[in-house]
């Protein structure tokens, strides 16, 4: 197959779980030599030619059109034009059978070409006042209801995300779950030096925006009054993205900023457990980054965090203060199998999730008329 991928939801910077999901899954995909692969980028910077020669093969070509982004995706929406594929035919003089997007963006193709796309969750649709105006506007152009219905076949990232699929916008898709895999590594005690850490904390390891349920975790936390300990929040907010929300100040909550992915396994090392309760969550990577570290994990009830971890976690009632209070408690309290967490987490890769999606994309080429 001629496989297109597009590669712009790594175009923001800093990780974030859509971005560490395009940038492992496609790394893995790549390495099936028995297909070609063409990598899509559009951008006004030269800088983003970087993503692509992250990307190598000698069945991996590259394109990228060097157009301002905001412009490119105005086109899309409204004129249905460029249409990509033929743009890669006249560069590339490859014919495309099929374009996966791995996150909800724009983009105009000519009718014989299969598209596939990824849905991570319905956050947008279920907890709008979670998002800034200019994210709720990106939203309302975008036209997800279409955009997912139009699909040729639309990839969830839990079954969770696929229930909420069906439900809401009618649609089918078929579950992919993700991987984990986390840069090893470095000195433990360079990096509690680097960032501060206490001796003894919880952390909380996401996005600083509302969904992720941060004020009554901190006052959860207060509550269960833990001699010694520190709830640690890690991570920066994005308001272009998110709408702004509060979180209660104390002595007892330590703020470190975004965290390198180089430091990532040491800092999850060095906590005592993970505080992971999200009003919402399409898959919830950083429970099994914590378990592939051996790390106990409180998090959401009746969330696909739960379809992940089983019986491994701790859970909570996101909405209830005491309950997490409860869970804090038990986690702290509770003697851990790091093994078994670790053998948790073994059972998800990315390259058991670039089989299946191959095998999709396959399939749906194979369907083509």
């Amino acid at each position: 197959m001629n496989i297109a991928i597009d590669l712009r939801p790594l175009l923001h910077g800093k990780v974030s779980g859509v971005s560490t999901y395009t940038s492992h899954l496609t790394s893995e995909m790549i390495k099936h030599k028995d297909h070609e692969f063409v990598l899509f980028l559009s951008g006004s910077r030269d800088d983003y030619m970087d993503i692509l020669e992250g990307f190598s093969g000698d069945n991996v070509r590259k394109f990228f059109l060097k157009t301002p982004n905001r412009l490119f995706n105005l086109k899309q929406i409204f004129l249905g034009w460029p249409k990509v594929d033929l743009l890669i035919k006249k560069e590339l003089g490859i014919e495309i059978d099929v374009f996966f997007l791995p996150d909800m963006r724009p983009l105009a193709l000519s009718k014989r070409i299969k598209k596939v796309c990824t849905c991570h969750d319905l956050s947008f649709f279920r907890y709008p006042r979670c998002f800034s105006r200019k994210s709720k506007f990106w939203y309302f152009l975008n036209r997800p209801k279409n955009y997912f219905r139009s699909a040729d076949k639309v990839v969830s990232v839990s079954e969770f995300t696929q229930n909420e699929l069906k439900d809401v916008f009618s649609v089918e898709s078929e579950v992919v779950y993700e991987g984990v895999k986390l840069e090893r590594g470095g000195d433990l005690g360079f990096v509690r030096e680097k960032y501060h850490l206490p001796d003894k904390f919880l952390l909380s390891l996401s996005t600083l925006e509302p969904r992720k349920n941060l004020e009554r975790a901190v006052k959860a936390f207060i509550k269960a009054d833990l001699p010694g300990f520190k709830l640690v929040l890690a991570g920066e907010d994005n308001q272009d993205i998110f709408a702004e929300f509060r979180i209660p100040k104390s002595e007892k909550v330590q703020f470190i900023g975004f965290v390198d992915e180089r430091d990532k396994e040491s800092v999850y090392k060095l906590s005592q457990g993970l505080l992971y309760i999200s009003l919402y969550e399409g898959f919830g990577l950083p429970v099994l980054e914590a378990f592939s570290c051996g790390v106990p994990v409180l998090t959401s009830k009746n969330s696909p965090m739960q379809e992940i971890c089983d019986d491994e976690a701790v859970y909570a009632n996101p909405c209830s203060v005491r309950s997490i209070t409860e869970g804090i408690e038990v986690l702290i309290s509770g003697k851990w199998d790091a093994r078994k967490l670790k053998d948790k987490a073994s059972k998800f890769s990315w390259e058991k999730a670039a089989e299946k999606t191959l095998f999709i994309l396959g399939n749906v080429v194979r369907n083509k008329d």
